[in-house]
Formats: C-alpha cells, sequence, structure tokens
C-alpha cells in the first residue's frame, strides 16, 4: 500500500460514527437556525473538497499531465 492509498487510517464505520459523534457534539446547544448555517457551512467544505479531489485526479490523467 503506498501512502496515497493508506488515508487517515479510519475505516468507513468509524469515519461516519466520527461525523455523528461530531455533528452532535457541535449542535449540543445550538437552535436551529444555527444548526441549519453548520450545515451550509459543512457542504459547501465537502463541495469544495470533491472539486479539488476531481481537480486533482483530472490533472493526473495523461491529457492534463501537471
Amino acid at each position: 500500500m503506498t501512502k496515497d492509498e493508506e488515508g487517515i487510517g479510519m475505516t468507513g464505520a468509524e469515519m461516519i460514527a466520527l461525523a455523528g459523534s461530531i455533528a452532535m457534539c457541535i449542535s449540543n446547544k445550538m437552535t436551529p437556525r444555527e444548526v441549519c448555517l453548520m450545515r451550509t457551512f459543512f457542504q459547501a467544505v465537502a463541495s469544495n473538497l470533491a472539486t479539488i479531489e476531481y481537480t486533482d485526479t483530472l490533472c493526473k490523467t495523461k491529457k492534463f499531465k501537471r
């Protein structure tokens, strides 16, 4: 396994459990409006990470070699 394939050393189930725990901790004392704002913020983060991932993958192809 190469360094790129190692990832963060967590299984999918562990990542989901961690995400759920973090969401509960963050939203514990928030209003519904604040929870909505946090959801929007984290969706934007996820969207930008997906764009970065796609761009990196695209740039590694032969057609767009860096």
